[in-house]
């Protein structure tokens, strides 16, 4: 038969007495987090964020827009072709990739 620990509590946090505990007593506010384990997983979420959405939205609409210059539909620069509209469209996916995320 497996023996029963009467010692269970010690991995829950020490909680008030629900007397002296305020209505907005929130219990998972208690428990020690770690920020640099926080700052690791918001690093990652970055990093995972522009590998997976807004490099790859960035070369679509880097393509979209070079087969509208190409096709008409947009007028080219005289001096400089379809560079400078293909580099702002390359710009605005990643841009609005960071701003979204602080």
């Amino acid at each position: 038969m497996a023996s029963v620990s009467t010692h269970g509590n010690q991995d829950k946090p020490h909680l008030p007495p629900l007397s002296k505990q305020s209505l907005l007593f929130c219990p998972k506010s208690k428990l020690h987090i770690h920020r640099a384990e926080i700052s690791k997983i918001i690093r990652e979420c970055q990093e995972e964020s522009f590998w997976k959405r807004a490099l790859p939205f960035s070369l679509g609409s880097m393509l979209v827009t070079q087969g509208l210059v190409h096709h008409g539909y947009l007028a080219a620069n005289p001096r400089f072709g379809s560079l400078p509209k293909v580099a702002r469209t390359a710009c605005l996916p990643v841009r609005s990739a960071k701003l979204s995320m602080g």
